[in-house]
């Protein structure tokens, strides 16, 4: 019954990028398909074939390795401060305490740093430039928006488009959206380690999965994107994979120095967006819940009792078994509206509980993705900054983005409960 869920909910999904689209006789239906099977292939790969399978929760524990190596900075500065220990009792840092705002200031700054001596020495752009390779030859897509969209999974929304950098000035629109897309359906790598090491701390193997989203995301924007809007111009880089993005560090101590300095400013954003909006949430539940004892002094109205409510229904449509359908639809609108971190914060603090394997494979992937309002200005800022004269395309193109990238990852998880 689930699998037939998910089959609707995959019909769901096509269907609304379908009903927005804004010329269906140009879409490339070829290019779809090939971008669904893409989707299907990474997940039965990674969900059925023992030894990928393997390799993968390799990964995943080698993510967790990361966070260890992270406090060794981490406890240098912090040592002498007492917090609360795995077994309830308080003693120094240093003897393994959990605080959000060390263990992840420390993460996503060794992760930074980590990816901007691959980015020094060539690798990072020779992976990308390979993926991009072989997603440009099943797909049949632009060389710019393969090479932007398999970027996203490694780095940030804004470093993506930093390697496609001398095309932004000539990207078709549709190419545009698509990139756009991608930057929201994927997540940066520093922190994708970081949800995998929340998901740790309170016992669930998440990593694998995050693993996967990620690589899914790819081709389930282009899919969601070309649909939304098909390309009708002429591309500048079709049928071609040219990526010529070489590394601006003196050496590897100023590719260590950059790539830390940038993961402390990425790590102080995630901190003030998080104190910013949980607050902001507590406030609007205040009144909500006030608004909610005029017409019922037993009816609490809160914006997860809202999100429950409106995104039930793809909740459900993906395959979330009965039990956490709920949940699943509040921890969607969660990551919509306000952002992910709070949603990933909710589900392995079990704040917002879901209870079957399945459910949180599905929910897992789902809200593995920057689709969020807060962070479409962050694009529009960010790539207006490196192409001026897009500014106007990327304002118009922002909230298409927003609903491509986020139904990409519904896609992505939708394709993953049926195989589950």
């Amino acid at each position: 019954m689930q699998r037939l869920q998910g089959l609707a909910g995959i019909v769901l999904i096509l269907g609304l990028a379908y009903l927005v689209s804004n010329n269906k006789k140009k879409i490339n239906y070829r290019l779809v398909l090939s971008g669904v099977a893409l989707q299907v292939t990474i997940a039965i790969l990674v969900f059925k074939v023992p030894f990928i399978g393997n390799f993968f929760q390799w990964l995943g524990h080698g993510m967790g390795r990361l966070e260890t190596f992270a406090r060794q900075g981490a406890s240098f500065v912090y040592s002498g401060i007492n917090v609360t220990q795995p077994d309830g009792s308080a003693a120094d840092y240093l003897k393994g305490g959990f605080v959000f705002a060390f263990n992840v200031t420390a993460t996503i700054i060794l992760v930074c740093a980590i990816v901007a001596v691959l980015y020094h020495f060539n690798i990072m752009q020779h992976i990308v430039s390979l993926i991009a390779r072989a997603m440009n030859y099943v797909m049949r897509v632009s060389g710019a928006e393969a090479l932007s969209n398999v970027a996203s999974a490694f780095v940030g929304q804004v470093e993506a488009q930093v390697m496609i950098r001398p095309y932004l000035k000539g990207m078709t629109k549709s190419e545009l959206l698509a990139s756009m897309s991608g930057s929201l359906a994927c997540i940066a790598g520093g922190i994708l380690v970081v949800y995998a090491n929340m998901g740790a701390q309170a016992g669930l193997d998440l990593a694998p999965k995050l693993i996967t989203a990620s690589l899914m995301a790819a081709p389930g924007a282009l899919v969601i994107s070309k649909i939304v809007f098909p390309e009708t111009e002429e591309s500048e880089t079709y049928g071609r994979v040219k990526l010529e993005v070489h590394s601006t560090y003196t050496n590897v101590i100023d590719a260590i120095s950059h790539g830390a300095a940038d993961g402390f400013k990425i790590a102080m954003n995630v901190i003030a967006m998080l104190i910013g909006f949980i607050a902001v949430v507590a406030l609007l539940d205040y009144i909500l819940v006030h608004i909610g004892h005029l017409f019922n002094k037993d009816f609490d109205l809160t914006l997860n009792y809202i999100f429950g409510k409106v995104f039930y229904p793809f909740a459900w449509s993906m395959g979330v078994p009965a039990q956490d359908v709920n949940n699943a639809a509040t921890l969607l609108g969660q990551k919509l509206t306000i952002n992910e971190f709070v949603a990933f914060q909710n589900l392995t603090n079990k704040s917002v509980p879901i209870l079957t394997d399945k459910g949180l494979l599905i929910i897992s992937i789902a809200i593995c993705g920057f689709a969020n309002f807060s962070s479409v200005g962050m694009q529009i800022g960010g790539i207006g900054a490196l192409a001026p004269e897009r500014r106007s395309d990327l304002a118009k193109l922002g909230l298409k983005a927003l609903f491509c990238g986020t139904l990409a990852s519904y896609l992505s998880a939708t394709i993953a409960g049926i195989l589950m």
